[in-house]
């Protein structure tokens, strides 16, 4: 009952449960993508990351992956652009 009652009432951001792409940027130097699927592509100059119905072309020198997990991608190094493509 109690179970119940608190999974009806979590409060869960919207963005999150949406599962709808989450980026942070620091300046040109770091990236932080929530809600990705899938890296399709890595290397110095270019990642792809697959979402639900989109890629995000990450552009750049010197890219690297710092973390990863399930939820999140930390990328770094100069990043000179980000652009959404259709799925």
């Amino acid at each position: 009952m109690i179970g119940d009652w608190l999974q009806n009432h979590q409060m869960v951001p919207e963005e999150l449960s949406a599962d709808i792409p989450i980026l942070y940027a620091l300046g040109q130097q770091e990236v932080k993508i929530q809600n990705y699927k899938k890296i399709l592509q890595y290397s110095p100059k270019e990642m792809i990351l697959l979402f639900k119905s989109k890629r995000l072309v990450i552009q750049g020198d010197h890219l690297d992956i710092y973390y990863f997990n399930e939820d999140e991608i930390c990328i770094r190094g100069h990043i000179v652009s980000m652009n959404y493509q259709s799925g």
